[in-house]
């Protein structure tokens, strides 16, 4: 009996500067601080259109330094759209700050601009938006509603990594910026995160709480509650080497995400979301959706089907209205954004992953199709 082959969700692809950069932090021994840590913030923010950036450990981190540059405290709450990775949420939590779920629109997946008024209370203190897939949020009228009602703006941009809205880089339209390097994001540090802003003074709080609130005169002097969130040099050092490829790793995902549409468009009951005109998604993953009643089968049993193949799948995120550790608190209701919760049903990703061949892509697509027709 033949082995199927066996194709990841994801994997990265790691270069000869990325080993060049983390064998010179070995060899001087700088493995925890040091220069390749300022590298990768000056350029990274550049890049995105920030003045400022200040690495972190994680994407996690970045979020919650975000929450606190911006002096969310209990009570307070923030807009997020619900289909997130929980990080979006439970950072804003960290603080004490309640995450309202907003519903996405169903063709994009992206936060559903028209339903976040509705959601204003006097507590509200922020937007949270998240570029989710790679693909940006209608930005104009959230930024338009945010001066409106005076609320601040972060940006989610885990999965977004070089996105653009309207020619403008994500990262640069809100308040902050949070981004991810996530051994399976756009490009990645192991573990790492990254702030960016045109703000100084939120740019100086995200950089002191970041770094344990040391004092400027006495070192072990702290004033405030900080936090241990930097980046190690050696994390720096291989995200800046795969920053410096930023432009063929998003190549290569445009070619991906190409290959896929040009073999499943059509296929009855599958569905691939919309790109709008407006926009410049990085195409994080493959993301679907399927209408089982036409497709024939439940995505679940789509996917395990596929797992018999040898081929990785992911579901969707469970969205912040369904998460039992906030419907337990009392803090959400589980029906309050039906889209979300029907792409939680329905949606799942293919392998996307940057060592993916035309063949991988291609013995996916015509497994999906064998199973189409059944």
């Amino acid at each position: 009996m033949t082995t199927p082959r066996k194709i990841p969700v994801f994997s990265p692809i790691i270069g000869r500067e990325e080993t060049e950069y983390v064998n010179d932090c070995l060899s001087t021994h700088w493995i925890s601080q040091g220069k390749y840590v300022k590298q990768f913030e000056e350029e990274f923010s550049r890049y995105s259109g920030c003045q400022y950036g200040i690495a972190t450990n994680n994407g996690t981190t970045a979020l919650h330094l975000a929450a606190v540059a911006l002096g969310l405290k209990a009570g307070d709450e923030v807009l997020v759209s619900t289909s997130t990775n929980m990080a979006s949420a439970f950072a804003m939590y960290y603080q004490g700050a309640i995450p309202v779920p907003v519903d996405i629109e169903r063709d994009t997946w992206q936060l559903d601009v028209k339903q976040l008024e509705r959601k204003i209370t006097a507590k509200t203190k922020a937007i949270e938006v998240v570029h989710l897939f790679g693909h940006p949020v209608d930005m104009d009228p959230v930024l338009e509603i945010a001066r409106k009602h005076d609320l601040k703006v972060i940006e989610d941009c885990a999965e977004a990594h070089g996105a653009e809205y309207k020619g403008r880089k994500v990262g640069s339209l809100g308040d902050l910026a949070c981004f991810s390097f996530y051994a399976n994001k756009i490009i990645t540090c192991g573990e790492g995160g990254m702030v960016t802003t045109n703000d100084k003074a939120l740019a100086d709080r995200v950089r002191r709480f970041g770094n344990f609130c040391y004092g400027d005169k006495q070192k072990f002097m702290h004033d405030d509650v900080g936090y241990n969130y930097r980046l190690s040099n050696m994390s720096a050092a291989l995200g800046l080497g795969q920053f410096r490829r930023l432009e063929q790793i998003l190549e290569r995902k445009r070619e991906i995400h190409a290959r896929y549409q040009k073999n499943l468009t059509g296929v009855r009951g599958f569905n691939i979301p919309a790109i709008r005109p407006w926009a410049k998604s990085v195409m994080w993953m493959f993301n679907v959706y399927l209408t089982p009643s036409e497709f024939g089968m439940t995505r679940d049993e789509l996917c395990r089907n596929l797992a018999e193949m040898g081929i990785e799948t992911r579901e969707a995120f469970v969205p912040i209205n369904k998460q039992k550790v906030f419907l337990s608190k009392g803090l959400v209701r589980e029906d309050d954004c039906p889209v979300a919760n029907d792409i939680m049903e329905t949606g799942f990703y293919l392998p996307s992953g940057l060592t993916l061949s035309h063949d991988d892509i291609d013995y996916v697509c015509d497994a999906i199709k064998k199973l189409a027709r059944h």
